[in-house]
């Protein structure tokens, strides 16, 4: 008997199959989705229109428009960022970490085409890293140097970018005490540097501000202090603005208060403190920016330290509006998006704000300062994921309508400003539709669309609003106090109104759009996508899980309770039943069959099957063994679960101990005794056989080294709750015979036994007048009582029962081009069934259950699998796919089988680490050959398993010409007669002058070269240096033309000159290059195409 499953079903080696193996299998990590895990700095690019987001772990990552990511981690490994700048224009970047070191990072071209975020150069001050250390940084307007300011109260000029300290230039402070006035002195040191801004119209003027609280105007030129600004009051410095209109500045204290200078005065003509005049906490941070009316006052911080010193606020102050923004996390920076108006002054537009757990963007030119919904960097954790669930083939129509209801009243309806950069990542992964939907602590249900490069949030679903829960009805904006104004901004709510409302499972239909969710008390509820708002009385019904067994009693928490009134329901996705489990478990298991009305919920005590169209149960069972004590108390006893532990560590401990021989005894429960005595005869006969015949050595025995299996133990039912459903499926098969196809509803528990129904499902116009009928199926009962984690049902040709629409959806975007079958010879045979248990997994063939083939995977090397998913495998051009099992185990190995009538191990790949329990037990495996897991609170690692789901971004930065630089304007190019092409140069001057980003590489020819004819400028619709009377299509015209604009700029960068390492300064001017060479070799491409085309 056993001989059979340890030779493993045979059979010949598919040829076809071997010959593309090497190509349908890949393990790549490709790009993060969420919010970035402990942000600590921010900047922002006002030309190129990018902000780049650093975090405490050392990466950084830069973002435009959706789709425009580029991402770079510093070598010195888990290192805080705690500045960040851009060298404005130039795809240049600068970071300072908490070593004090210093480094300069670039935007540089790939093979592909786009451009990718590399590290430079480095370099950190000299000195004492306390006495040194950086506190504030200002890049120079002309990109040539930049400024940095220390704890020791001297400034250093750094080289740009070559990030060399200028010997000459730089500020220190025995510079400025010599010349202080005595009315301005703050003592023998005028302590750390903590501010430094530049003029807004004169780059030689600096304003320096000083934590005792001095401040001094600072002229480059003269090397000299043009103006003092005296302490006030003795306060502490902590930041310092100008005003747009380059005549008054702005400086904010430790203490709440702000004053307002004039540049050609001494005194401040305004101090007051905004929430005064009780002590307030500091002002960190302050802006002061120009509107199309009265200026806008910006400052964080400065809440009154009694009543609100905990609070999290920016407060806007524009003439008599006055809102206070109360975040619920810590505010990390934030900046302002201007446009420049006609008078030159800048306008601002957007306040965007990067707090701890969320980003928030407010329009500041729209009646009531909303915000702006956010198309990436949304906050998936707004409140703790409780589960997720990848939907993968959803139909555009559902999503338009999915798109369309989703109304948010309290929104901005503006384009979102951060749009910098090019998306040229191509539209394949888009002809799919894939979301992942969350589950939150607090009753809400998140949609994400992550078929592309970016995962934004779709809609928000919240199912607590059919409930009683204590505190309903209550305005969370509404906070009683009319001073300060406060408003509450942003998503991230960490706490929950009632723990019972949290979301464990979730699962959506694709082609309808229908919702199931199942909560910690044991609510299930379907929520129905409607575009019409509507007033109803939502239907319930309860379903007794127990069956009226009297021999259990439910220690948990009670069920939470319905409304019983009308409930308004908007647009969009709405509560269309409810169904109520009793004891009122967490529901473990769910599964979803929109086209069929039903719906699969299993808990701790048994499950059922739930007909959502006429509001009736069909099926419910209890799976509750005698003595199981452990499923009456909810949710797990922290008592009970170490006791377990312990008494299971030591079962497994005394078990190996005494081996695996023979003569091995096990005690087995009383109460189950005679259940279990056949069961544990066979379990060591099973053991005797598999045990490798050689003793083990003194080291140890290792089933991996030596190719034998571990000995398995027989499971007791203390080990915990054998009763549990883990697993519900529905799928259209051979049941009952091998003649007719009939839905059937499969559901697993925690003891390996495996419950099946075939259903009679009436036709869909006698739906409502007709009940669902059933017929119970086999019990299948696995002999090593493992959990089973999921059941499948596969065709003759290795494809997944439960998801026609997927093949359909392959089919069309393949054109038929590639074969769905795992071997394109191999002749369709009986369907499978393919149960997966925690320890192995196993085949049967349908109707008749016999078992074909199984694969132990506990006995082999001891893992345990968690997540099971049947994935689709394909080559990148498409010319072949299969269908895999995809196994991730406890250890974060990914097996990938094949071939289900043999189940063929094909690839091993190590995922994740062993000790990231997190990563592990988030892990989500798709149904096109991805993964996704949480890296981190906030943060989704997308993974990739075959060369054709690769998703990878694709992107370049726009780098603006010297000219438009010196023109300060980054929306227009200047017009001109002859056409300049700009190519990227990184050159560096070594007078530290300004160094032009780009080299104009201009059209020259020579007199006796110029010929009569015209050309006319070269565009899409009109062929480059084609005959007038080419009778080419437009499309060809396109692909010709982008294809002589690719060529003739692979020949300019030949020309380039390179950064070499000596950095030779090039002057622009003198390069030249030969335009009429380039055109002629473009003409005589085209020529050849030409010749090719007829």
């Amino acid at each position: 008997m056993f001989r059979k499953w340890k030779k493993g079903g045979g059979g010949a080696t598919d040829s076809s199959r071997e010959k593309f193996k090497e190509d349908i299998y890949t393990f790549k990590k490709t790009i993060k989705h969420g919010f970035p895990y402990l942000p600590s700095a921010f900047a922002y690019d006002p030309k190129l229109k990018l902000m780049v987001i650093g975090n405490k772990s050392g990466e950084i990552k830069i973002f435009g428009k959706p789709g425009v990511e580029f991402t770079g981690i510093h070598e010195q490994g888990n290192n805080q960022v705690c500045l960040l700048h851009f060298i404005c224009g130039q795809g240049k970047l600068v970071s300072v970490l908490d070593d004090n070191s210093i480094h300069l990072w670039s935007l540089e071209k790939t093979k592909t085409g786009g451009e990718e975020l590399k590290w430079i150069k480095s370099n950190q001050l000299p000195g004492r890293p306390g006495v040194n250390q950086i506190t504030v940084v200002e890049i120079c307007s002309d990109n040539s140097s930049m400024w940095v300011g220390t704890e020791s109260g001297t400034i250093h000029k750094v080289a740009l970018p070559k990030l060399h300290i200028m010997e000459k230039g730089g500020i220190h402070q025995d510079q400025i005490i010599q010349s202080v006035p005595d009315n301005c002195k703050t003592g023998k040191a005028l302590g750390s540097v903590e501010a430094i801004s530049e003029h807004p119209s004169t780059s030689s003027l600096i304003l320096i501000g000083y934590n005792r609280g001095l401040i001094a105007l600072w002229n480059d030129e003269t090397q000299n202090v043009d103006h003092f600004y005296p302490n006030v009051e003795g306060k502490t410095l902590e930041s310092l603005a100008w005003n747009s209109n380059c005549k008054e500045f702005m400086s904010a204290y430790s203490d709440g208060y702000l004053c307002n200078w004039r540049v050609d005065s001494s005194s401040p003509h305004n101090t007051y403190s905004p929430y005064g005049p009780f002590p307030c906490k500091p002002i960190l941070k302050a802006l002061w920016k120009s509107s199309r009316s009265h200026t806008f006052v910006i400052f964080s911080g400065g809440m009154p330290r009694a009543n609100y010193g905990d609070r999290h606020c920016i407060s806007v102050i524009q003439d008599n509006k006055h809102v206070t923004f109360d975040f619920t996390s810590r505010i990390i920076d934030y900046f302002v998006i201007c446009k420049n108006s006609r008078d030159g002054e800048e306008v601002g537009e957007f306040l965007v704000v990067l707090a701890e757990e969320e980003l928030v963007v407010i329009d500041l030119q729209e009646e009531g300062w909303p915000s702006l919904p956010l198309p990436y960097l949304a906050s998936p954790h707004a409140s703790a994921i409780t589960c997720c669930q990848h939907i993968y083939g959803v139909s555009d129509t559902i999503f338009q309508k999915i798109q369309t209801s989703n109304q948010q009243t309290k929104s901005s309806n503006a384009e979102w400003p951060i749009n910098g950069g090019e998306d040229l990542s191509s539209t394949k992964s888009s002809q799919i539709r894939s979301l992942l939907l969350t589950g939150h602590e607090d009753g809400n249900i998140k949609i994400w669309e992550v078929s592309g490069l970016s995962m934004w949030p779709v809609m928000k679903i919240q199912t607590s609003n059919v409930f009683q829960i204590d505190g309903d009805g209550g305005d969370d904006d509404e906070y009683g106090e009319e001073f300060p104004p406060f408003r509450r901004i942003g998503e991230f709510d960490p706490y929950s109104d009632d723990p019972r409302l949290a979301v464990r499972k979730v699962s959506m239909c694709p082609v309808t759009g229908t919702i199931v969710a199942g909560g910690t008390a044991g609510q299930v509820l379907v929520l129905s996508l409607s575009q019409d708002a509507i007033d109803i009385q939502v239907p319930y019904i309860s379903v007794d899980m127990l069956q009226a067994r009297t021999d259990f009693t439910w220690k948990g928490h009670e069920k939470l309770d319905l409304k019983t009134s009308h409930i308004a329901m908007k647009p969009g996705y709405q509560v269309s039943s409810v169904l109520q489990c009793e004891p009122p478990a967490s529901i473990t298991a769910l599964s979803l069959n929109a086209n069929w009305g039903l719906v699969g919920v299993g808990t701790s005590h048994g499950f059922a099957l739930f007909d959502f169209m006429q509001n009736d149960m069909i099926i419910s069972r209890c799976t509750l063994e005698a003595g199981e004590q452990l499923a009456m108390e909810g949710n797990f006893s922290r008592v009970r679960s170490l006791k377990m532990s312990i008494r299971q560590s030591m079962r497994r401990i005394s078990g190996s101990i005494r081996g695996g021989g023979r003569n091995a005894s096990r005690r087995s429960s009383g109460r189950r005794k005679h259940h279990r005595t056949d069961m544990n005869k066979k379990l060591q006969e099973a053991n005797a056989a598999l045990v490798d015949e050689e003793a083990p050595s003194s080291g140890g025995w290792s089933p991996a080294a030596t190719g034998g299996h571990r000995r398995i133990e027989a499971r007791s039912v203390d080990d915990g709750m054998t009763g549990m459903v883990r697993c519900c499926y529905f799928a259209q098969t051979y049941l009952r015979d091998a003649v007719s196809l009939s839905p059937t509803f499969w559901a697993g528990t925690n003891s390996g036994s495996v419950y099946c129904y075939a259903l009679h499902i009436p036709d869909y116009s006698k739906r409502q007048d007709h009940q669902v009928s059933y017929v119970a199926g086999k019990l299948i009962q696995l002999k090593h009582a493992a959990p089973v984690i999921d059941i499948c049902v596969v065709d003759g040709d290795d494809i997944p029962a439960s998801s026609p629409n997927l093949y359909n959806i392959c089919q069309r975007l393949n054109n038929n081009q590639a074969p769905i079958t795992s071997s394109p010879e191999r002749k369709s045979s009986a369907p499978m069934l393919v149960i997966s248990s925690e320890e192995q997994v196993k085949v049967f063939s349908l109707p008749k259950f016999s078992p074909k083939r199984k694969i132990k995977i506990t006995a082999v090397d001891g893992s345990l699998i968690r997540k099971v998913k049947i994935g689709r495998f394909q080559t990148p051009n498409s010319s072949y796919s299969e269908y895999n099992l995809v196994c991730l185990t406890n250890t974060g190995e990914i097996h990938m089988f094949s071939h289900f009538q043999q189940l063929r191990l094909h690839h091993t790949i190590l995922c994740l680490a062993r000790d990231n329990v997190t990563a592990i037990s988030s892990a989500l495996l798709t149904s096109d050959a991805q993964g996704l897991y949480q890296c981190s609170q906030s943060e989704f690692q997308r993974f990739a398993l075959s060369p054709a789901s690769c998703v990878d971004a694709t992107c370049r930065a726009t780098i603006m010409t010297s000219q438009q630089q010196h023109d300060g304007s980054g929306d227009h190019a200047a017009a001109a007669d002859d056409v300049a092409i700009s190519m990227t140069s990184q050159s560096a001057s070594e007078d530290n002058k300004s160094t032009p980003s780009s080299v104009d590489v201009n059209r020259r020819r020579s007199p006796s070269s110029r010929s009569s004819k015209k050309l006319n400028p070269s565009s899409p619709k009109t062929p480059l240096l084609c005959d007038d009377d080419d009778d080419d299509d437009d499309d060809d015209h396109v692909n010709k033309h982008e294809s002589f604009i690719e060529e003739m700029e692979r020949t300019i960068a030949e020309a380039q000159v390179d950064d070499d390492d000596d950095e030779e300064v090039v002057d622009p001017d003198q390069v030249v290059v030969d335009v009429d060479q380039i055109i002629g070799a473009v003409a005589e491409a085209e020529r050849v195409l030409n010749e090719d085309d007829e």
